[in-house]
């Protein structure tokens, strides 16, 4: 049993804005095992890294993404004062991550999908492009982990990719706990969940620790409680603190 891996929850978002190039490449720079991103669809069909159905967040505009092309989306500030920033495309991203790679460091990525707006968008679009723009960066899917808490769009993959790791999300844990044993067999390899509800009934998750995604561990007890147990994978938006108190946490167990 390795070490959990640390992922850049939207890059090392606890210093950048989320899923900007400065958060994903300060997070290639403090080692973090893997980068998380969030994608959207665009009205000219382009996946874009966002986390929100609109941009009125993150950015400096307002509007849905659903009803932008990437070049209008393009035109608003994702970064901070002093220094602009336009939102990322899955393939910059992929780049950045394909540029990342080396002998000794193959930081991984963790997709999300978004449930989409409308039954008319959930047709497979994003889950195609998404293999349009995987296999245009050439990039090992190997290194590639397709999440979401949608099991239709982990469904609608699985059919065009199912070697693809896939990891089912979970918001509300007790009521997985209940569930179960009633899910549909084969919509992903591994479960995730929400640390908070995780370590609510631990005994349910710890027997399968090495297999889980774990999100979002900012706080130092959790960190080491998801070393301690042995989890697969754990989302931060602090990489380099993260990778700090699990190797503690490895060396003192």
């Amino acid at each position: 049993m390795g070490p959990v891996k640390i992922i850049a929850h939207r890059g090392a978002s606890g210093y950048h804005p989320e899923q900007t190039r400065d958060a994903y490449e300060t997070a290639v720079d403090q080692g973090a095992d893997g980068v998380e991103c969030d994608i959207r669809l665009t009205a000219d069909g382009q996946l874009v890294c966002i986390h929100d159905a609109t941009v009125d967040r993150v950015t400096d505009g307002t509007g849905q993404v659903n009803r932008m092309t990437l070049a209008q989306l393009r035109e608003f500030d994702a970064g901070r004062p002093g220094r602009p920033q336009s939102l990322l495309s899955l393939p910059e991203l992929l780049t950045l991550i394909g540029d990342a790679q080396t002998a000794d460091h193959r930081p991984e990525l963790f997709v999300e999908t978004k449930r989409l707006a409308t039954r008319g968008e959930r047709d497979g679009r994003l889950e195609a492009a998404l293999d349009r723009d995987l296999t245009a960066a050439g990039i090992d899917r190997n290194l590639v982990h397709l999440i979401s808490f949608d099991a239709g769009s982990l469904y609608r993959f699985r059919r065009i990719d199912p070697a693809l790791h896939r990891v089912w999300l979970r918001k509300e844990y007790p009521l997985w706990r209940r569930l179960r044993h009633v899910e549909p067999a084969g919509v992903a390899q591994s479960p995730g969940f929400a640390v908070t509800r995780a370590r609510t009934l631990p005994d349910a998750v710890t027997g399968d620790a090495a297999n889980t995604y774990l999100y979002t561990l900012n706080r130092d007890g959790d960190l080491r409680w998801a070393a301690r147990h042995g989890f697969g994978w754990a989302a931060t938006d602090y990489p380099d603190r993260a990778r700090r108190i699990v190797g503690e946490s490895v060396t003192y167990r």
